[in-house]
């Protein structure tokens, strides 16, 4: 699933050219996992998803604490899949220091071509200090390995994992999107569709 407004960044057209019309797809889809149930039956709730408030259409998403909706924070989970060249990888959440950034991106999409760039020198990217990053796509079982690779070419201190499994877990319906986790505390903190990479350092710099 592409974001709607993904057409518009595609014609390098603003964001605020995005009207109701235009959210009514996506809506359903959150609608749809108001609803939905985990492997327990227990409802997965909405967890801060996209189109929750107004702040999401601005690119800026940190974790409100104490919304009666959102919870402060949420557990993070681990990333578990496959680099492109097939060799299994695991980004373990397990109380370490700092915060990592998990980026879910796709291969044919214009809108994230600027963070697979990005990647390549994560160092002039402006990211707070001790933050990290991960790419992650889906798995090989939905997209095709060799062209994961391809993205990737350049990027080579940034982990890149292929897991259908993370994009579940991080309840991620869209591309390019970002999600902070504070490793120490094993918590999501802060959550952010790509529209620019000043729209995901800014949530990195004010997520609580």
């Amino acid at each position: 699933m592409v974001w709607q407004w993904q057409r518009y960044r595609d014609r390098r057209q603003r964001r605020d050219r995005i009207s109701d019309s235009e959210l009514i797809p996506v809506q359903a889809a959150v609608e749809a996992v108001d609803q939905a149930t985990d492997l327990n039956g227990e409802p997965v709730g909405r967890r801060g998803l996209p189109l929750a408030d107004p702040d999401f259409l601005a690119g800026l998403r940190p974790i409100p604490a104490g919304s009666p909706d959102t919870p402060a924070a949420w557990s993070a989970s681990d990333v578990v899949g496959v680099s492109p060249s097939g060799d299994s990888i695991e980004i373990r959440i397990d109380g370490g220091a700092g915060r990592l950034l998990l980026a879910f991106l796709n291969t044919d999409c214009d809108g994230c071509e600027e963070f697979w760039h990005g990647f390549r020198d994560p160092d002039a990217l402006g990211l707070p200090s001790g933050v990290s990053s991960v790419v992650i796509t889906k798995g090989p079982g939905s997209l095709p390995s060799a062209e994961v690779a391809l993205s990737a070419i350049g990027i080579e201190r940034v982990p890149v994992v292929m897991s259908d499994q993370a994009w579940i877990d991080y309840r991620v319906l869209g591309y390019p999107f970002f999600v902070l986790v504070d490793v120490a505390l094993n918590q999501v903190v802060g959550e952010t569709v790509g529209l620019g990479w000043d729209d995901v350092i800014a949530m990195t710099g004010t997520a609580r």
